[in-house]
């Protein structure tokens, strides 16, 4: 009897993994994983070399230009991919064609403000609030990359959507292993500070002109064409659609990092730096932990988005329970279980002064399996044209934390405030997950809020 279940496991856990679903989220998986090992390496490599002051200044130089970028940047990938994948799906050439120049027009024109920005305003930033006016050149040479770097956004939507997922592997690990080469070559050649932050911009903007010259290439393969000189009327009668969906993903990214930032400085104004160290180290550990999250979102996204433009609807649907089953269930217990380790694996990689963060690393894994079980949530809504609605749910999440933190984490601290973000995560995606299956008939399912 115990033969035969595990022999019926094993050939059940070999037909999930040879799914092509599942072999695309393991190689963004293992891209992810490996991209996060380099930059790591090169975080070490690039302290030792440079000295705690110069790397604090490379970390000053690009943290501006950084958030600029963020902050004009309209994250088209999450857009573009919904429509090209749609495109490809029902084969209508002009229109895919047309939405693929539309997400690199946009990425370029947004990337070219957000550089203009920086080179009007970087002199200030660096003269009067770093007192570093030497930074403020190298601001501008780093917000140089910024126009190259725009090109990955529809390049990843467009490889995505033709499920060419190993060689998004491939550019995820790419990304920083020449930033690795470049950043020791130039210090060592004796660039220093110059050295390092041209490294990272160039880095990266070889990766945003490689993933374009692929995406062109799959798509000259597919017998698509070039997308470059075409007219944006195929997709005339959809623009208003497309803002739309546009300023509800800015929106999303917006309270994300509302959601990201304003727990760290809460911490840091109530609590003190210590507890900020704790609750970035808790942070990180999830956010490695939920690369599988994420990868498996990239890959459900443009399949769930070609079946609904094709009509596929009730198809889509049914494959959400066995992704649920097979995938993510399997995942979030694995979650589950690496939280037991926590105890033991905190303490020996970074040392028993971050033994307090072991509670709070653990309460925020729990959020985190929910997020892992229902990994297709946020792609069916996006899929299915409600963006408007997941953004409007993700506000009120949003809210809870940033204004519940004012009151949790002067009493409570980081553990608190674990508590606060992994519960509220998980009504979210819950309370997203009831509404859903409340209209299970989707008769919706034509009309968009996007």
């Amino acid at each position: 009897m115990i033969a035969e279940l595990a022999e019926r496991f094993t050939a059940e856990a070999r037909a999930i993994l040879r799914h092509r679903l599942a072999l695309g989220a393991g190689y963004l998986a293992a891209g992810q994983y490996t991209a996060a090992a380099l930059n790591f390496l090169t975080n070490v490599v690039m302290a030792r070399l440079l000295g705690p002051a110069d790397y604090g200044l490379v970390a000053l130089t690009v943290a501006y230009p950084t958030l600029l970028g963020s902050f004009v940047g309209v994250k088209s990938v999450s857009v573009i991919t919904r429509y090209v994948a749609g495109f490809r799906a029902t084969g209508e050439r002009d229109k895919l064609r047309a939405v693929v120049k539309l997400g690199y027009g946009i990425d370029v024109l947004v990337s070219l403000l957000a550089f203009l920005l920086v080179s009007a305003s970087a002199w200030w930033v660096a003269g009067h609030f770093y007192g570093r006016s030497d930074l403020a050149r190298l601001m501008v040479v780093y917000a140089g990359s910024f126009p190259l770097v725009a090109l990955a956004g529809s390049s990843w939507a467009v490889l995505s959507s033709w499920e060419r997922f190993r060689i998004l592997a491939v550019f995820e690990v790419l990304s920083p292993f020449v930033k690795l080469l470049l950043i020791i070559g130039l210090i060592l050649a004796g660039r220093g500070v110059a050295g390092a932050v041209l490294g990272m911009a160039v880095a990266q903007a070889v990766v945003g002109v490689g993933m374009m010259v692929a995406a062109v290439q799959v798509m000259e393969k597919d017998g698509v064409g070039r997308w470059l000189g075409v007219s944006l009327k195929p997709v005339a009668d959809i623009q208003r659609e497309i803002g739309q969906f546009f300023g509800w993903n800015y929106l999303l990214v917006t309270l994300s990092g509302l959601v990201g930032q304003v727990p760290l400085m809460l911490l840091g104004r109530f609590r003190g730096a210590e507890e900020v160290g704790f609750y970035r180290l808790a942070l990180s550990i999830v956010t490695v932990g939920s690369y599988i999250n994420s990868s498996l979102g990239y890959v459900v996204y443009p399949a769930l988005s070609a079946r609904f433009a094709s009509g596929g609807q009730e198809k889509a649907l049914a494959s959400i329970p066995r992704w649920t089953v097979r995938g993510g269930l399997p995942l979030g217990l694995f979650l589950g279980a690496s939280i037991l380790l926590f105890p033991i694996l905190i303490p020996a990689v970074f040392g028993r002064p971050y033994a307090p963060a072991i509670l709070a690393t653990q309460v925020l894994m729990l959020g985190k399996i929910v997020s892992v079980i229902v990994f297709w949530l946020q792609s069916l809504y996006y899929a299915w044209g409600k963006v408007g609605t997941w953004v409007k749910g993700y506000f009120l999440y949003a809210t809870v934390v940033v204004v519940g933190g004012w009151y949790v984490v002067p009493k409570w601290g980081v553990l608190g405030l674990a508590a606060l973000i992994a519960s509220t995560e998980a009504l979210f995606l819950l309370g997203m997950l009831a509404l859903a299956l409340r209209r299970r008939a989707w008769k919706e399912a034509g009309s968009r809020d996007a």
